[in-house]
């Protein structure tokens, strides 16, 4: 029996929607997309830095399977899905990286 495939038909706002739409299977991939999911969510440096053909590459898929992946999550342009994987790299330098004023576990 084929897989059911489901595009978001709007994109998600942040990492923490996407991959909650996937995990709640509000968006089904084909296989070969799939791959493409599951490497840039583990390595989301890959989709917010990388170039569409190193993403293929470390994917072991076509170019054109990366942008199906992207379309597949609502985006127009992969400009567009790269911003909430920047935006998740950020949130998660700022937990890292505490901001001024803030002194690393110490009060005083």
């Amino acid at each position: 029996m084929p897989q059911h495939i489901r595009s978001l038909s709007s994109p998600p706002a942040s990492f923490e929607e996407l991959k909650c739409a996937i995990a709640c299977r509000q968006v089904t991939f084909p296989l070969r997309v799939e791959n493409v999911a599951k490497r840039v969510l583990a390595k989301p440096e890959l989709m917010a830095f990388a170039s569409t053909t190193s993403i293929a590459n470390d994917c072991g898929v076509s170019v054109s399977t990366v942008m199906r992946f992207v379309a597949h999550i609502g985006f127009h342009e992969i400009a567009q899905a790269r911003a909430i994987f920047r935006n998740e790299l950020r949130r998660r330098l700022a937990v890292l990286l505490p901001g001024p004023g803030m002194k690393n576990g110490s009060d005083g």
